[in-house]
Protein backbone atom coordinates (compact mmCIF):
# COMPACT_ATOMS: atom_id res chain seq x y z
CA UNK A 1 0.00 0.00 0.00
CA UNK A 2 1.00 3.65 -0.28
CA UNK A 3 0.88 5.60 2.96
CA UNK A 4 -0.35 9.18 2.81
CA UNK A 5 2.89 10.47 4.36
CA UNK A 6 5.14 7.85 2.75
CA UNK A 7 6.07 5.51 5.63
CA UNK A 8 4.03 3.61 8.21
CA UNK A 9 5.97 5.07 11.17
CA UNK A 10 7.33 8.62 11.14
CA UNK A 11 9.10 9.69 14.31
CA UNK A 12 9.17 13.44 13.60
CA UNK A 13 7.16 15.49 11.13
CA UNK A 14 5.13 18.72 11.08
CA UNK A 15 1.50 18.28 10.04
CA UNK A 16 -1.81 20.11 9.99
CA UNK A 17 -4.86 18.19 11.17
CA UNK A 18 -8.48 19.24 11.52
CA UNK A 19 -9.96 18.46 14.93
CA UNK A 20 -13.38 17.13 13.98
CA UNK A 21 -15.26 14.21 15.58
CA UNK A 22 -17.17 13.28 12.41
CA UNK A 23 -20.83 13.05 11.58
CA UNK A 24 -23.23 15.29 9.72
CA UNK A 25 -25.63 15.77 12.63
CA UNK A 26 -23.12 17.88 14.47
CA UNK A 27 -22.64 21.62 14.76
CA UNK A 28 -19.46 23.04 16.24
CA UNK A 29 -18.66 26.31 17.97
CA UNK A 30 -14.89 26.97 18.03
CA UNK A 31 -13.47 28.01 21.39
CA UNK A 32 -10.16 29.16 19.89
CA UNK A 33 -9.06 31.39 17.02
CA UNK A 34 -6.32 31.28 14.34
CA UNK A 35 -2.88 32.12 15.70
CA UNK A 36 -3.65 30.79 19.16
CA UNK A 37 -1.36 28.21 20.79
CA UNK A 38 -3.15 25.19 22.25
CA UNK A 39 -2.28 22.26 24.51
CA UNK A 40 -3.49 18.63 24.08
CA UNK A 41 -5.96 18.73 26.98
CA UNK A 42 -7.30 22.20 26.14
CA UNK A 43 -10.94 22.36 24.93
CA UNK A 44 -11.02 23.81 21.40
CA UNK A 45 -14.67 23.40 20.34
CA UNK A 46 -18.15 22.94 21.67
CA UNK A 47 -20.39 20.47 19.86
CA UNK A 48 -24.13 20.66 19.43
CA UNK A 49 -25.71 17.44 18.21
CA UNK A 50 -28.80 18.00 16.09
CA UNK A 51 -31.91 16.01 16.99
CA UNK A 52 -33.31 14.43 20.14
CA UNK A 53 -30.75 13.02 22.56
CA UNK A 54 -31.41 10.14 24.88
CA UNK A 55 -29.71 10.11 28.24
CA UNK A 56 -27.38 7.08 28.55
CA UNK A 57 -28.12 4.48 31.18
CA UNK A 58 -24.56 4.71 32.47
CA UNK A 59 -22.04 7.45 31.86
CA UNK A 60 -18.40 6.29 31.85
CA UNK A 61 -15.96 8.58 33.60
CA UNK A 62 -12.49 9.62 32.47
CA UNK A 63 -10.28 12.68 32.75
CA UNK A 64 -7.50 14.00 30.55
CA UNK A 65 -4.54 15.38 32.47
CA UNK A 66 -5.53 18.88 33.50
CA UNK A 67 -9.23 18.34 32.75
CA UNK A 68 -11.00 17.39 35.94
CA UNK A 69 -14.10 15.21 36.12
CA UNK A 70 -14.85 15.16 32.39
CA UNK A 71 -17.47 12.50 31.59
CA UNK A 72 -17.34 10.76 28.23
CA UNK A 73 -20.11 11.39 25.72
CA UNK A 74 -21.49 9.15 22.98
CA UNK A 75 -18.68 10.22 20.65
CA UNK A 76 -16.07 8.99 23.07
CA UNK A 77 -14.96 12.48 24.05
CA UNK A 78 -14.95 14.40 27.36
CA UNK A 79 -18.25 16.22 27.67
CA UNK A 80 -19.62 19.24 29.44
CA UNK A 81 -23.40 19.43 29.57
CA UNK A 82 -24.91 22.87 29.03
CA UNK A 83 -28.52 21.71 28.88
CA UNK A 84 -30.78 18.87 30.02
CA UNK A 85 -30.64 15.67 27.95
CA UNK A 86 -34.21 16.32 26.81
CA UNK A 87 -33.21 19.51 24.98
CA UNK A 88 -32.77 19.49 21.21
CA UNK A 89 -29.02 20.09 21.50
CA UNK A 90 -26.57 18.79 24.06
CA UNK A 91 -23.30 20.71 24.23
CA UNK A 92 -19.96 19.00 24.83
CA UNK A 93 -16.40 20.20 24.53
CA UNK A 94 -13.56 18.46 22.72
CA UNK A 95 -9.88 18.78 23.65
CA UNK A 96 -7.30 19.70 21.01
CA UNK A 97 -5.46 16.38 21.51
CA UNK A 98 -2.50 18.09 19.82
CA UNK A 99 0.01 20.69 20.99
CA UNK A 100 0.53 23.46 18.48
CA UNK A 101 -0.88 26.49 16.73
CA UNK A 102 -4.39 26.99 15.38
CA UNK A 103 -4.04 27.89 11.69
CA UNK A 104 -7.65 27.82 10.50
CA UNK A 105 -11.30 27.32 11.38
CA UNK A 106 -13.18 25.31 8.74
CA UNK A 107 -16.69 26.16 7.52
CA UNK A 108 -18.19 23.39 9.64
CA UNK A 109 -16.41 24.69 12.75
CA UNK A 110 -13.49 22.27 12.77
CA UNK A 111 -10.22 23.53 14.25
CA UNK A 112 -7.09 23.03 12.13
CA UNK A 113 -3.98 22.65 14.28
CA UNK A 114 -0.37 22.69 13.12
CA UNK A 115 1.78 20.47 15.30
CA UNK A 116 5.14 18.73 15.43
CA UNK A 117 4.24 15.11 15.85
CA UNK A 118 5.04 11.43 15.58
CA UNK A 119 2.70 9.50 13.28
CA UNK A 120 1.68 5.87 12.95
CA UNK A 121 -0.22 5.11 9.75
CA UNK A 122 -2.36 1.99 9.52
CA UNK A 123 -3.16 -0.45 6.72
CA UNK A 124 -6.91 -0.36 7.41
CA UNK A 125 -9.25 0.95 10.07
CA UNK A 126 -12.77 2.10 10.88
CA UNK A 127 -14.35 4.80 13.01
CA UNK A 128 -14.48 8.52 13.58
CA UNK A 129 -11.68 10.66 15.01
CA UNK A 130 -11.25 10.21 18.77
CA UNK A 131 -8.78 11.37 21.41
CA UNK A 132 -7.46 9.56 24.45
CA UNK A 133 -4.45 8.51 26.48
CA UNK A 134 -2.31 5.75 24.93
CA UNK A 135 -2.48 2.68 27.17
CA UNK A 136 -0.63 -0.60 26.54
CA UNK A 137 -2.70 -3.78 26.93
CA UNK A 138 -1.23 -6.76 28.73
CA UNK A 139 -2.39 -10.32 28.19
CA UNK A 140 -3.94 -12.00 31.28
CA UNK A 141 -1.18 -13.49 33.39
CA UNK A 142 1.61 -11.48 31.75
CA UNK A 143 2.01 -9.40 34.89
CA UNK A 144 2.40 -12.37 37.17
CA UNK A 145 -1.28 -12.88 37.99
CA UNK A 146 -4.14 -14.61 36.22
CA UNK A 147 -6.61 -11.77 36.47
CA UNK A 148 -7.64 -9.61 33.52
CA UNK A 149 -6.20 -6.13 33.11
CA UNK A 150 -8.48 -3.32 34.27
CA UNK A 151 -8.66 -0.81 31.42
CA UNK A 152 -9.61 2.81 32.24
CA UNK A 153 -12.58 4.23 30.35
CA UNK A 154 -11.88 6.61 27.48
CA UNK A 155 -8.38 5.48 26.54
CA UNK A 156 -6.73 4.48 23.28
CA UNK A 157 -5.79 0.87 23.89
CA UNK A 158 -2.68 -0.60 22.22
CA UNK A 159 -2.84 -4.35 21.63
CA UNK A 160 0.61 -5.49 20.34
CA UNK A 161 -0.82 -8.38 18.36
CA UNK A 162 -3.91 -9.66 16.52
CA UNK A 163 -7.48 -8.96 17.61
CA UNK A 164 -10.52 -11.25 17.54
CA UNK A 165 -14.26 -10.65 17.84
CA UNK A 166 -14.44 -11.44 21.57
CA UNK A 167 -11.67 -8.94 22.34
CA UNK A 168 -13.51 -6.27 20.38
CA UNK A 169 -16.74 -6.90 22.28
CA UNK A 170 -14.86 -6.66 25.57
CA UNK A 171 -13.19 -3.41 24.47
CA UNK A 172 -16.55 -1.94 23.46
CA UNK A 173 -18.13 -2.85 26.81
CA UNK A 174 -15.21 -1.34 28.75
CA UNK A 175 -15.69 2.17 27.34
CA UNK A 176 -12.41 2.25 25.42
CA UNK A 177 -12.78 4.82 22.60
CA UNK A 178 -10.08 3.52 20.28
CA UNK A 179 -7.86 0.49 19.72
CA UNK A 180 -4.56 0.06 17.87
CA UNK A 181 -3.63 -3.52 16.99
CA UNK A 182 -1.71 -5.46 14.36
CA UNK A 183 -4.45 -7.37 12.54
CA UNK A 184 -7.74 -9.25 12.73
CA UNK A 185 -9.35 -12.06 10.71
CA UNK A 186 -11.74 -10.76 8.06
CA UNK A 187 -14.80 -12.55 9.45
CA UNK A 188 -14.17 -11.31 12.99
CA UNK A 189 -13.99 -7.67 11.93
CA UNK A 190 -16.92 -7.85 9.55
CA UNK A 191 -19.02 -9.69 12.15
CA UNK A 192 -18.24 -7.06 14.79
CA UNK A 193 -19.05 -4.18 12.45
CA UNK A 194 -22.21 -5.88 11.10
CA UNK A 195 -21.51 -4.46 7.66
CA UNK A 196 -19.84 -5.34 4.37
CA UNK A 197 -16.21 -4.33 4.94
CA UNK A 198 -15.29 -4.08 1.25
CA UNK A 199 -18.23 -1.78 0.55
CA UNK A 200 -17.37 0.29 3.63
CA UNK A 201 -13.79 1.06 2.60
CA UNK A 202 -14.83 1.76 -0.99
CA UNK A 203 -17.52 4.31 -0.13
CA UNK A 204 -17.06 7.85 -1.42
CA UNK A 205 -19.13 9.38 1.40
CA UNK A 206 -16.74 8.47 4.21
CA UNK A 207 -18.57 10.52 6.85
CA UNK A 208 -21.90 8.74 6.52
CA UNK A 209 -20.17 5.36 6.10
CA UNK A 210 -18.96 5.51 9.72
CA UNK A 211 -22.28 6.60 11.23
CA UNK A 212 -23.77 3.17 11.96
CA UNK A 213 -20.63 1.41 13.18
CA UNK A 214 -19.98 0.41 16.83
CA UNK A 215 -18.65 3.43 18.81
CA UNK A 216 -14.99 2.36 18.95
CA UNK A 217 -12.32 3.47 16.48
CA UNK A 218 -9.95 0.79 15.17
CA UNK A 219 -6.52 1.05 13.50
CA UNK A 220 -4.76 -2.08 12.22
CA UNK A 221 -1.06 -1.67 11.49
CA UNK A 222 -0.72 -4.81 9.34
CA UNK A 223 -4.25 -5.27 8.03
CA UNK A 224 -6.63 -8.20 7.64
CA UNK A 225 -5.40 -11.64 8.74
CA UNK A 226 -3.32 -12.85 11.65
CA UNK A 227 -0.04 -10.94 11.63
CA UNK A 228 2.25 -9.87 14.45
CA UNK A 229 2.98 -6.23 15.10
CA UNK A 230 6.59 -5.38 14.16
CA UNK A 231 8.91 -4.81 17.12
CA UNK A 232 9.75 -1.32 15.83
CA UNK A 233 6.04 -0.41 15.93
CA UNK A 234 5.60 -1.83 19.45
CA UNK A 235 8.64 0.15 20.65
CA UNK A 236 7.25 3.30 19.03
CA UNK A 237 3.88 2.96 20.78
CA UNK A 238 5.48 1.99 24.11
CA UNK A 239 7.64 5.12 23.99
CA UNK A 240 4.52 7.31 23.95
CA UNK A 241 2.46 5.36 26.47
CA UNK A 242 0.59 7.82 28.69
CA UNK A 243 0.53 10.54 26.02
CA UNK A 244 -2.67 12.10 24.70
CA UNK A 245 -3.07 11.14 21.04
CA UNK A 246 -5.48 11.67 18.15
CA UNK A 247 -6.76 8.54 16.39
CA UNK A 248 -8.73 8.29 13.15
CA UNK A 249 -9.87 4.98 11.70
CA UNK A 250 -11.55 6.24 8.54
CA UNK A 251 -10.43 4.30 5.46
CA UNK A 252 -11.45 5.11 1.88
CA UNK A 253 -9.56 3.38 -0.93
CA UNK A 254 -11.23 5.57 -3.56
CA UNK A 255 -10.24 8.80 -1.80
CA UNK A 256 -6.83 7.66 -0.59
CA UNK A 257 -7.73 8.07 3.09
CA UNK A 258 -6.08 5.73 5.59
CA UNK A 259 -6.18 5.48 9.40
CA UNK A 260 -3.57 7.22 11.50
CA UNK A 261 -2.46 7.87 15.07
CA UNK A 262 -0.98 11.33 15.64
CA UNK A 263 0.97 12.15 18.81
CA UNK A 264 2.34 15.60 19.58
CA UNK A 265 6.02 15.39 20.49
CA UNK A 266 7.02 16.32 24.05
CA UNK A 267 8.56 19.79 24.23
CA UNK A 268 11.92 18.35 25.30
CA UNK A 269 12.10 16.25 22.11
CA UNK A 270 11.33 19.28 19.96
CA UNK A 271 13.84 21.52 21.76
CA UNK A 272 16.71 19.02 21.83
CA UNK A 273 16.15 16.54 19.00
CA UNK A 274 13.97 18.14 16.31
CA UNK A 275 14.97 16.54 12.99
CA UNK A 276 11.84 16.32 10.78
CA UNK A 277 11.79 13.35 8.45
CA UNK A 278 11.21 13.50 4.70
CA UNK A 279 9.93 10.02 3.84
CA UNK A 280 11.40 8.55 0.65
CA UNK A 281 9.43 5.77 -1.05
CA UNK A 282 12.21 4.90 -3.53
CA UNK A 283 13.15 1.22 -3.51
CA UNK A 284 16.93 1.38 -3.30
CA UNK A 285 19.71 -0.76 -1.86
CA UNK A 286 19.84 -0.39 1.94
CA UNK A 287 16.20 0.70 2.27
CA UNK A 288 14.12 -1.06 4.92
CA UNK A 289 10.96 -2.55 3.44
CA UNK A 290 7.91 -4.60 4.37
CA UNK A 291 6.43 -7.43 2.31
CA UNK A 292 2.76 -6.48 1.87
CA UNK A 293 1.29 -9.59 0.23
CA UNK A 294 1.98 -13.23 -0.57
CA UNK A 295 3.33 -16.08 1.57
CA UNK A 296 5.75 -13.78 3.40
CA UNK A 297 3.29 -10.93 4.08
CA UNK A 298 4.37 -8.85 7.06
CA UNK A 299 8.06 -9.79 6.83
CA UNK A 300 10.48 -6.88 7.24
CA UNK A 301 13.93 -6.70 5.69
CA UNK A 302 16.54 -4.59 3.95
CA UNK A 303 17.06 -4.48 0.18
CA UNK A 304 20.38 -6.23 -0.41
CA UNK A 305 20.29 -6.36 -4.21
CA UNK A 306 18.11 -5.14 -7.09
CA UNK A 307 18.03 -7.58 -10.01
CA UNK A 308 18.81 -6.10 -13.44
CA UNK A 309 16.51 -8.57 -15.19
CA UNK A 310 13.05 -9.91 -14.42
CA UNK A 311 12.88 -13.01 -12.25
CA UNK A 312 10.60 -16.03 -12.63
CA UNK A 313 8.64 -16.94 -9.47
CA UNK A 314 6.98 -20.20 -8.38
CA UNK A 315 3.58 -18.85 -9.42
CA UNK A 316 4.87 -18.52 -12.97
CA UNK A 317 4.93 -14.71 -13.06
CA UNK A 318 7.88 -12.81 -14.50
CA UNK A 319 8.65 -9.59 -12.61
CA UNK A 320 11.29 -7.09 -11.50
CA UNK A 321 12.58 -8.21 -8.12
CA UNK A 322 14.75 -7.46 -5.11
CA UNK A 323 16.82 -9.65 -2.81
CA UNK A 324 15.96 -8.91 0.83
CA UNK A 325 17.91 -9.66 3.98
CA UNK A 326 15.18 -10.35 6.55
CA UNK A 327 15.38 -9.56 10.25
CA UNK A 328 16.33 -13.16 11.07
CA UNK A 329 19.28 -13.00 8.65
CA UNK A 330 17.70 -15.14 5.91
CA UNK A 331 17.54 -14.02 2.27
CA UNK A 332 14.35 -13.70 0.22
CA UNK A 333 13.73 -12.76 -3.42
CA UNK A 334 10.41 -10.94 -3.94
CA UNK A 335 8.74 -8.93 -6.72
CA UNK A 336 9.13 -5.16 -6.34
CA UNK A 337 5.33 -4.86 -6.59
CA UNK A 338 4.79 -6.57 -3.21
CA UNK A 339 7.18 -4.53 -1.06
CA UNK A 340 6.84 -1.06 0.45
CA UNK A 341 9.54 1.11 1.94
CA UNK A 342 9.05 1.81 5.64
CA UNK A 343 12.24 3.67 6.60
Amino acid sequence: MTYLLGWSVISQIQVRRERWPGGYKTRAVPLVSPGQEVQPAQPVMRLEHVGPVKAPATVPHFSFPGVKDAPIGASGQPTHSDAPASDQYVGETLPAALRGRVVDITRRGGVVIESRVAVLQGAIGVGYQVAGVLTMWQAPGSGGGGEKQSVPTGVLLVVPGPLNSSMLREVLASGVVGIIASSIPFRDLEGFLQTNLLELINRIDVESAQAHLPPVTILLTEGIGIFAMPIRTINFLSHYQGSIALLSGTTSIRQGIFPELVISLPLVEIQQHWHPMRPDTTLSIGAQVRVCSGDHEGAIGTINYLYSHQQVFASGILARAALLRLEDGSMLTVPLSVIERIS
